[in-house]
């Protein structure tokens, strides 16, 4: 090859990957498909709640537009890996089906697709499980996107539901019958819509041009709940479009890592008037960023257990709490720690304690951190021998124990399983214990997960590994 074309062709890839990684042109990305949502999407389907699918989806949602999340895995959806996660099992979403008849959940994906597997086949085996769990005679419960999956792929993870059924029915956490009273005998029905769709289409008068009909629902007769599976992003190619002023990112917020300088989406969307500026250059921003940051550290006062802390009860003995990062444990928050608690459980690495307290035991264990669900094997040990000393006590049931870490959602799950599987029955009575097989693990993290509605439970795998091992 020319040597000067080479240069050329290796400049050019260095142009497109520093505009991939640009902050000014993530953010104004993300910002341009929140205006799909809110202008094209949402008046579409305005009786529907908005639920973004963590963790891309949260960015391209205002916080003031949706009270809950999803966590659905594209991995669950790869090509011959079709799955009912039993560890995303996105129960707290049913509540919220039944009330509204109707659901937007919201996404994104790279690599130039139409729409993620998340949307196109992960969401669509959950629906359909549910659906022949609630009509086992119903011939035609799964619905695939003819755009996006070939007829051959629909047919092959149609023959897997029945076995994906069965593993739902193992867990016995819902009745059927009580499904299908609450969801009035209609079955759930997804839909997809992205930039450009026909379904997003108002009708209008072919004289005046006035719109005439701008919400959908289904027919009366249609006996469904439509689950609206939105795409945020339209299908580009990187470092092509620039009719905007920016060069535009598909599923911008992919990877943040790679690219948000330490910003997240709660303060994206606290700051949207600032971020929409388009005369911002990277430095600009990324140095508004830093400042937010430092500025959020300096002024967040927390005096108070609730500034801190989100608990939930798992059982009258057992709490599950959620600790904000780099807290400080003070002498007047561990004094209303342990007006509550008997025994305190930190997992973390950012927390301190201002001096020793007895009933507040931490540990240097990180959640989202490979290395920490690895060590907690070892600290299980030392924490299954303080629990079981605590279980024991006459007061454990008017002050309780509690577990937590930094997510709420893994290292204290994790720990919490543990106890609820050493110490109780599955029906979560203490004393009563059942023999530990790998089975019971599952129904207790099951139980664990139906129980938190508030955020989505999902410890790592290597979390589970840990608590395997140790239990059996």
């Amino acid at each position: 090859m020319d040597s000067d074309l080479e240069f050329s062709l290796n400049q050019i890839n260095r142009d497109i990957k520093k505009e991939y990684t640009s902050l000014r042109n993530r953010i104004q990305s993300i910002l341009l498909d929140n205006a799909f949502i809110v202008q094209k999407v949402i008046p579409r389907f305005p009786n529907y709640p908005l639920v973004p699918n963590e963790r891309c989806g949260l960015w391209y949602c205002d916080p003031g537009h949706f009270n809950q999340t999803s966590y659905f895995k594209s991995t669950d959806g790869h090509t011959n890996q079709w799955d009912f996660s039993t560890r995303r099992l996105n129960l707290h979403l049913l509540p919220i089906l039944q009330e509204n008849d109707g659901i937007i959940i919201v996404d994104s994906t790279r690599r130039g697709k139409l729409m993620p597997d998340a949307l196109s086949k992960t969401i669509p085996i959950w629906c359909a499980v549910l659906n022949s769990f609630m009509h086992p005679d119903k011939s035609e419960v799964l619905f695939t996107p003819p755009k996006c999956i070939s007829q051959s792929e629909h047919d092959s993870i149609e023959i897997r539901i029945p076995l994906l059924v069965d593993r739902l029915k193992k867990l016995d956490i819902l009745d059927a019958q009580d499904l299908r009273n609450r969801f009035q005998g209609k079955i759930l029905r997804p839909f997809w819509v992205y930039p450009g769709c026909d379904m997003l289409r108002s009708s209008t008068d072919p004289f005046t041009g006035e719109i005439i009909e701008s919400q959908w629902a289904p027919g009366p007769d249609e006996p469904i709940i439509p689950v609206i599976l939105c795409t945020a992003s339209y299908r580009a190619q990187d470092g092509v479009d620039k009719k905007y002023g920016f060069t535009y990112v598909q599923g911008a917020a992919d990877d943040h890592e790679l690219w948000s300088c330490g910003l997240d989406p709660k303060m994206l969307w606290l700051h949207w008037d600032y971020f929409h500026d388009l005369d911002l250059n990277d430095k600009e921003l990324e140095s508004h960023v830093k400042s937010l940051i430092v500025h959020a550290e300096t002024t967040d006062h927390r005096d108070h257990l609730a500034d801190i802390i989100e608990t939930d009860p798992i059982t009258d003995e057992l709490s599950l709490g959620k600790l904000k990062d780099h807290t400080a444990i003070t002498p007047n928050i561990a004094q209303e720690i342990g007006s509550h608690f008997s025994l305190v459980v930190i997992l973390s690495q950012s927390v301190t304690l201002s001096k020793p307290y007895g009933f507040i035991k931490a540990y240097d264990l990180q959640s989202g951190s490979k290395r920490s669900s690895k060590d907690l094997r070892a600290a299980l040990i030392e924490i299954d021998h303080i629990v079981s000393t605590h279980l024991n006590k006459a007061t454990v049931k008017e002050k309780p124990i509690m577990v937590c870490c930094n997510s709420g959602a893994d290292m204290s799950v994790g720990v919490v399983l543990m106890i609820l599987c050493k110490y109780y029955s599955q029906d979560w009575l203490l004393g009563k214990t059942d023999s530990v097989n790998k089975f019971v693990i599952r129904r207790h993290l099951v139980q664990i997960i139906n129980k938190i509605q508030r955020r989505n439970v999902n410890p790592s795998r290597a979390t589970l590994n840990s608590v395997n091992s140790f239990l059996m």
